[in-house]
């Protein structure tokens, strides 16, 4: 390789590298535990385009610059489509699943997501605890964490939030066997109108905790 591809070819690294960091930066990604399986495809195609923009010297860098952008206007564009609809949401981020619901292991759940008991002893051991009989609530998230919430920790009736964003979370009304009218009635009796009004609203075992959009 001459001397004049090696400092291009150092000169193209830098430039993507630096690139790269902002639009990750614009993207608002998170840590790695945290990001979906939606994330992780925009990941690989953005490391595929950064390969072929350092393997082929003769192609233009902006080849590689005009995909990402690109790539990055759908992510940012997504972002807000999932901040408006909870299916749109659900479906990028996938679905919450339980494990373990309210002291019980739940086995066709554990079959649909292809989890074994060894895998539950094993997540539910690295957490310091030693039985399910112990775990109110095993949470299978999206991005394929397991999170645990103890008997002896419990505050919640219900770990996913009934309200969010101003829109009913009608998946966790079924699973609660309630309807629209527990949530106008509790949000009437202070001083709301309808659920667009709140940004956040959980089920506690002892009340209802909601936290309203500011005025």
């Amino acid at each position: 390789m001459a001397l004049d591809d090696i400092i291009t070819l150092i000169i193209r690294t830098i430039f993507s590298y630096i690139f790269l960091l902002i639009i990750l930066k614009v993207m608002g990604k998170r840590e790695l535990s945290q990001v979906s399986i939606f994330d992780v495809v925009i990941f690989l195609i953005m490391s595929e385009l950064f390969s072929l923009a350092l393997n082929d010297p003769d192609a233009s860098i902006l080849h590689f610059i005009i995909p990402v952008i690109v790539i990055a206007i759908l992510e940012l564009i997504s972002s807000l489509l999932s901040l408006k609809f909870i299916k749109i949401r659900k479906f990028l981020e996938g679905k919450i699943s339980f494990i373990i619901y309210k002291g019980e292991i739940d086995f066709k759940t554990m079959k649909k997501n292809r989890y074994n008991i060894p895998d539950l002893m094993l997540q539910l051991r690295n957490k310091d605890i030693q039985s399910p009989i112990e775990v109110e609530y095993a949470i299978l998230e999206g991005n394929g964490n397991l999170n645990i919430i103890k008997k002896q920790d419990l505050i919640v009736e219900y770990p996913d939030p009934l309200i969010i964003d101003g829109k009913i979370n009608y998946d966790a009304l079924k699973k609660l066997n309630l309807d629209e009218t527990f949530i106008y009635s509790f949000l009437a009796k202070n001083g709301y109108t309808s659920p667009q009004q709140i940004f956040f609203g959980q089920l506690l075992t002892n009340g209802f905790f909601i936290v309203p959009f500011e005025k």
